[in-house]
């Protein structure tokens, strides 16, 4: 389990409720688990839904507990928001695309559902992704859900048509596309919530070259996005480089996510 937590904090991240090991779904594997951070408050609150990356199904069995997740949702709790975090499964590679979409899928439908019992506002959303959560988590997010009212990725994968050689052959161009969130965008600008992306300079070229499509795509289309860029960050900056631009990063984000939801 990645042991890193955000680099960034704010007071009263360590005294809010959380809410753990609840039941979203259950699969052939078992059940799928989310937790619920909230501020000391009774009142329903806009929430922030945390997508994690892709990995083998061994390592993201526990990822909803990894320091990355547990501390963003104590960052959103102290910033007078709630936050979800959950596991999904494994894409295998991308061979399981649909599978582990439905998971993203399903963890919001879910807390919607039980917005009144979880404390949290169901048409007062934001979905948060990064890595290659990317396409699964983004995908939701460009859906046109008006609920969805802005989305963040950081470090995100946003076009898997150019991991062509990498991705097994049973994988068909067609669901490479179809995940690809760069080729997602709708037409109308106007039609896309409003998007907060953040760039490693020092992430593969593979991750900068699609956000930097995604980014030209979404304001070639009128959408409102922000790109933050980290000149010298890793992929994973938020918990791998304890640095100011790290830092403005993280307070800019939570700034962004909180004007959008009405914070």
């Amino acid at each position: 389990m990645p042991p890193e937590t955000v680099v960034f904090e704010v007071d009263g991240m360590h005294d809010v409720d959380v809410r753990a090991d609840l039941v979203y779904k259950t699969v052939s594997g078992g059940d799928l688990l989310f937790d619920v951070y909230r501020p000391r408050s009774g009142r329903a609150l806009p929430g922030v839904v945390f997508v994690h990356g892709d990995g083998p199904p061994e390592v993201l069995a526990d990822a909803k507990d990894w320091g990355q997740y547990t501390s963003w949702g104590r960052l959103v709790a102290a910033s007078g928001l709630a936050g979800v975090t959950f596991n999904h499964r494994s894409t295998h590679g991308a061979a399981e695309l649909r599978e582990a979409a439905s998971d993203v899928d399903d963890l919001v439908s879910h807390v919607r559902e039980r917005a009144g019992e979880l404390g949290i506002e169901p048409n007062r959303l934001c979905i948060w992704t990064c890595s290659a959560g990317g396409p699964i988590g983004m995908r939701l997010a460009l859906r046109g859900d008006e609920y969805v009212r802005c989305a963040v990725c950081f470090y995100g994968m946003l076009d898997l048509r150019h991991l062509r050689e990498q991705i097994p052959d049973t994988v068909g161009d067609e669901v490479l596309e179809d995940f690809s969130p760069v080729c997602s965008l709708p037409a109308d600008g106007r039609d896309v919530p409003p998007l907060l992306l953040a760039r490693a300079g020092l992430d593969r070229p593979v991750f900068n070259e699609a956000i930097d499509r995604f980014v030209a795509g979404a304001i070639h289309r009128g959408a409102a996005v922000d790109l933050l860029t980290h000149p010298r960050g890793q992929h994973g900056f938020d918990v791998l480089d304890d640095d100011d631009r790290s830092r403005e990063i993280i307070a800019r984000t939570l700034a962004f996510v909180r004007w959008h939801l009405g914070r």
